[in-house]
């Protein structure tokens, strides 16, 4: 059996949850924040605080970011959180370091490892990951897709932006259509369990744990361990290095990917000449008839040439 709490450890609890009752009101109130930025700060700070780091002493905070084992990219986001959380006790003053975020460029897995993940998922997951893998959204997009955003006469799907990112309409193939009208429907929003908003971030953080356990299962039953690298984002890397290679054409991936900026666009060109200098194998399909070059085409392979009135097609391995 566990021991009581002691009336010191009940204090130091309540002081925590004090300081972080206290940052989220300063957040919502000061700052022009998006609902999952002041999210991803608070959980930092309530890291920052798990790993007994003293809040008060920015010397402490200092110390643990240059020995911790997080990413380059957390450790910046975790600066300006906890710049924020000195800013809410009057410390403005103090001068923090600059955290330069490396230039890692994301994992592209071969097409057929991401369809075994996608075979090997549930209904609702599987129909998840080919929404991702068909549009490239963000998880967070799709997320947040709803019932009214599925267009069954074209085919596509309305994208409502994440990351002050554009809106787009974006196609999908007619497997995932299917499969998208075969879900079950408990509210307005395709995948939420609850439909309530100031939910998704909670639930799409349990279904990320669940596909996570799912991925680790199929790697090891394929007994391939680059499968445990697709990360559900690694869809949306995957699909638009893959639409480069297809069209050559940057502002193309730009508009499918909503990005604002062309910049975030441009390591896409690089992941391309990578993997197109390094595989030079094609997978050759000849088509008999319409609905074989629609399926082609739909498939991602691109039409080469007539040969004795057959159509032949063509995609990269």
């Amino acid at each position: 059996m566990g021991s009581n709490p002691t009336p010191r450890t009940m204090s130091e609890h309540q002081s925590l949850y004090d300081g972080i009752a206290r940052y989220i009101n300063y957040l919502l109130s000061k700052k022009s924040l998006k609902p999952s930025t002041t999210e991803r700060k608070v959980r930092i700070v309530k890291s920052l605080l798990k790993n007994r780091v003293d809040l008060s002493n920015p010397d402490d905070v200092v110390k643990f970011l240059n020995v911790c084992s997080w990413a380059s990219g957390t450790k910046d986001i975790a600066i300006h959180a906890y710049r924020d959380y000195l800013d809410m006790l009057g410390l403005t003053t103090i001068q923090l370091p600059k955290i330069r975020r490396e230039d890692k460029l994301p994992f592209i897995p071969l097409e057929n490892e991401l369809d075994a993940t996608i075979s090997y998922a549930r209904c609702k997951t599987c129909s998840f990951l080919r929404v991702l893998k068909d549009t490239a959204v963000r998880p967070v997009e799709a997320w947040r897709l709803k019932w009214l955003d599925i267009d069954i006469v074209n085919r596509c799907v309305t994208i409502t932006p994440a990351k002050y990112s554009r809106s787009r309409v974006l196609k999908i193939s007619e497997q995932t259509l299917n499969m998208l009208l075969s879900l079950p429907r408990k509210n307005e929003y395709v995948f939420s369990v609850s439909g309530k908003t100031e939910r998704f971030t909670d639930e799409l953080e349990h279904f990320t744990r669940n596909y996570n356990k799912m991925r680790r299962r199929v790697a090891k039953k394929l007994q391939n361990p680059r499968i445990k690298l697709i990360s559900l984002k690694t869809f949306r890397h995957w699909k638009a290095t893959m639409e480069y290679i297809r069209t050559k054409d940057i502002l193309h991936v730009k508009e499918m990917l909503g990005h604002v900026n062309i910049n975030n666009t441009l390591k896409y060109i690089h992941l391309a000449n990578a993997i197109t200098q390094q595989n030079d194998e094609f997978v050759c399909k000849v088509a008999q008839s319409v609905n074989d070059a629609k399926e082609l085409i739909e498939s991602g392979f691109d039409y080469v040439t007539d040969i004795n009135g057959l159509k032949l097609f063509k995609k990269r391995k």
